[in-house]
């Protein structure tokens, strides 16, 4: 038995290999310079949403204490911060 080297059965003369000759062949003529060069990015829909999502500053857990105590003490429901709600809520609609 005789072994031909590493490459195996095809080797590096398999189906993949590019024969380069060919490519350098083709004059500029035959090339189409029409065809835009380069790569191409498509970012999907839930990237752009992560990206969105990473730009939310985080959560503030002093100021998320102090509103818990408002409201168990009954002091943040005034008559002021109900309109601002409405208002808000108003303008959304």
């Amino acid at each position: 038995m005789e072994v031909q080297g590493p490459g195996g059965i095809g080797g590096v003369s398999g189906p993949n290999r590019i024969d380069l000759n060919r490519l350098h062949a083709q004059r500029p003529s035959e090339l189409n310079v029409n065809q835009p060069v380069g790569d191409r990015v498509e970012i999907s829909e839930v990237a752009r949403l992560l990206n969105k999502l990473s730009e939310v500053p985080g959560i503030r857990m002093d100021r998320v204490a102090e509103l818990r105590e408002l409201i168990a003490s009954g002091q943040y429901e005034t008559a002021e911060r109900i309109q601002q709600a409405v208002d808000k809520i108003l303008e959304e609609l």
